[in-house]
């Protein structure tokens, strides 16, 4: 058996690097704090050299070079540099003394063309002439920098295959495993079966985006005859498969407890043994038909190969397992999108950097002290790399009153009309995405105090997908617990949502599908402020409902709840238009 303190010498590496300031500054960091923002996409463009320097690879906003940002602190601080070799980001194996990664169609800085290949080298980063070994002729994309078993000498990564032979228009996104036991000489590749195409139910309209929408799988080993792999999909979970002979064979996948669509998650597995998942825990919008769209959407779109806005891709989640994977502790927002309330969300940023803005794609790493280095999103308005604690996973309570944090920690936004669909030669850089608008605002106190309050309401603007108003609020997941809300109901109903997930705030949608809702007006919880208490318990199916400790109601769960509530929707979604509600705090506690 391989010595597993080898896979994760590099953090006693990195924290031989650090002065004693950076080693307090590292330590003192607790929850998610952005450090720095990547040169390129998250996926795989971050690498580890043998003395712990961190690289982050890319491109420089002012230049069309290679570059990279170099960090001998954990991530604290960066230095911009240009690239001088061949190989870039790549994964370096202390045992072989050998630095590897593949180059696929999109990643592609090396004028190999379409295809895959596998690049080796002694040097490393820095190559100008590494190895060059062909895999294959196929439009290879998204792969992810190889990996090393802790208990034998085979190496993998995960890529995958857009085919579009069957069908030109609706292309096939085939999954891969390609291991290797000699260090990148040979490989092996391992077909993952396609997953079940998307189905028009209710509240659906028209196809989801899932022909070809990516499967993009990721496998790291949990023991020494388990492997893991998660796979996104354009149903509403991504899917698990499992190996147990070190990735030669797959079971079939199946829909897992992580939910999110059409967005790609990662595994980290930690040097304790412990899992840690990234990934968007969000829901979209439900598909309209497309046929009646305007402006017109492509073929593409109507037939479910391509999409016409993500409005998913705005929070970023995280959570970590003590068995395996089996369950996993936290469902948090590690990042929320730093321009998802812009009105001008389509052209911001320009087209150069990327051409989706979004928080989805990760990239992970485990620092000194407990810390997590974390690379997430896209486009250079969007993406951030951040560090945070694993302890921060395992709170179990959380607050809010906008004093200190204002509407950073809250989802607000709602969508302007605008054109859909991802064909950029027509639409400019509009890459599916709509621009937004706020539907709450921070409003001085409605009672004359000195503070001011969340005022979330209804107002009829065409401009708009539709009028609703709301929030969105995160807390740590739990199975039992007490979330309660200081409000003040102005004029008609308040409607109060209870779920695992995040929705869109203006989701018509969210109610139904949630665990968990109800509506309030001021005749049931009377004029001023009042603290609305919604005791839930998602084992027994039910939610008690009290106002300033006044029993008002019980609620039977309407969906199944396998990991626990996460999530409170306020939404303002009255017949007509409405002054709404004030909210001045939130808090979640378990009971």
């Amino acid at each position: 058996m391989k010595d597993k303190s080898c896979k994760f010498s590099y953090i006693s590496q990195i924290e031989a690097l650090l002065t004693e300031d950076e080693k307090d500054m590292l330590k003192s960091i607790y929850a998610p704090t952005v450090v720095a923002t990547p040169l390129n996409d998250s996926r795989r463009d971050i690498c580890i050299m043998p003395d712990g320097e961190r690289r982050s690879y890319g491109t420089l906003p002012f230049s069309n070079r290679c570059s990279y940002m170099s960090s001998s602190n954990a991530g604290l601080s960066w230095e911009l540099h240009y690239a001088r070799g061949m190989v870039n980001s790549c994964t370096y194996f202390e045992d072989a003394d050998i630095y590897i990664t593949q180059t696929d169609t999109y990643n592609n800085n090396n004028g190999l063309g379409q295809g895959l290949w596998v690049l080796r080298s002694k040097i490393g980063p820095d190559d100008p002439d590494p190895e060059v070994i062909h895999l294959s002729d196929d439009k290879f994309v998204d792969s992810y920098l190889p990996q090393k078993s802790a208990y034998s000498d085979r190496i993998w990564f995960t890529a995958q295959c857009i085919d579009r032979k069957t069908d030109p228009l609706a292309p096939t996104a085939i999954g891969y495993f390609f291991y290797s036991d000699d260090y990148g000489k040979t490989w092996t590749r391992v077909k993952m079966p396609s997953l079940p195409e998307f189905e028009v139910v209710y509240p659906h309209k028209g196809l989801r985006w899932s022909k070809a929408s990516g499967a993009e799988p990721y496998a790291i080993e949990i023991s020494e005859d388990k492997m893991m792999m998660i796979i996104r999909s354009p149903h509403d979970s991504f899917y698990l498969s499992y190996s147990y002979d070190r990735g030669e064979s797959w079971t079939e996948p199946e829909p897992s407890d992580f939910y999110g669509t059409n967005t790609t998650a990662q595994l980290l597995t930690l040097s304790d043994g412990r899992i840690m998942c990234f990934w968007n825990n969000t829901r979209p919008l439900a598909e309209p038909n497309h046929d009646l769209t305007l402006p017109p959407v492509r073929e593409s779109v109507k037939i479910g190969a391509s999409e016409d806005a993500f409005t998913n891709r705005d929070a970023a989640h995280a959570a970590i397992s003590e068995d395996g994977g089996k369950t996993f502790i936290g469902y948090r927002e590690i990042l929320l999108n730093p321009i998802r309330n812009n009105t001008d969300f389509r052209y911001v940023g320009g087209i150069a950097s990327s051409n989706d803005k979004s928080v989805h794609q990760f990239q992970a790493f485990e620092l000194p002290y407990g810390k997590i280095l974390v690379s997430v999103g896209q486009h250079q308005s969007s993406r951030r790399l951040l560090i945070f604690d694993i302890e921060w996973l395992y709170e179990t309570e959380a607050s809010e009153d906008f004093i200190q944090n204002a509407l950073s920690c809250i989802t607000t936004h709602t969508y302007v009309k605008s054109v859909s669909d991802c064909q950029i030669a027509r639409v400019g850089n509009g890459h599916c995405a709509w621009n937004r608008a706020p539907s709450a605002y921070l409003m001085p106190d409605p009672d004359g105090g000195y503070g001011e309050a969340l005022s979330i309401s209804k107002h009829h603007d065409e401009r708009l997908i539709n009028d609703i108003g709301g929030t969105t609020w995160n807390f740590p997941t739990s199975k039992r617990g007490i979330v309660s809300i200081e409000i003040k109901i102005v004029e008609k109903e308040a409607r109060f949502i209870l779920s695992d997930r995040w929705y869109n705030t203006c989701d018509p949608h969210a109610a139904i599908q949630s665990h968990f809702s109800f509506e309030l007006d001021k005749d049931v919880i009377g004029d001023g402020f009042a603290t609305v208490d919604i005791y839930y318990n998602t084992e027994k199916g039910f939610a008690d409902v009290s106002s300033n400790g006044t029993h008002l109601l019980t609620l039977k769960m309407t969906n199944p709840c396998p990991v626990g509530i996460s999530y409170l929707v306020l939404q303002c979604d009255t017949d007509g238009d409405s002054k709404g509600f004030y909210i001045k705090s939130l808090k979640k506690q378990l009971n």
